[in-house]
């Protein structure tokens, strides 16, 4: 199993944006859920908009 991370990207439908590296789609699941929690919100409300090799420059709201 490959240790490549990709980027993930998550919205929310107010435009909250969270991107960070995983190594899987799983991996990235817990992390936003986590995440959530610590803003406050719902980790239901958080879509995923984007998996990358590369960080998503106009990602103004991003955590990692």
């Amino acid at each position: 199993m490959s240790n490549k991370k990709n980027y993930y990207s998550f919205e929310d439908p107010s435009g909250t944006t969270i991107e960070f590296r995983a190594t899987s789609l799983q991996q990235a699941m817990v992390i936003k859920k986590k995440l959530a929690l610590n803003l406050g919100i719902s980790k239901e409300d958080f879509e995923l908009t984007n998996i990358s090799n590369k960080r998503n420059a106009s990602s103004d709201h991003s955590d990692e």
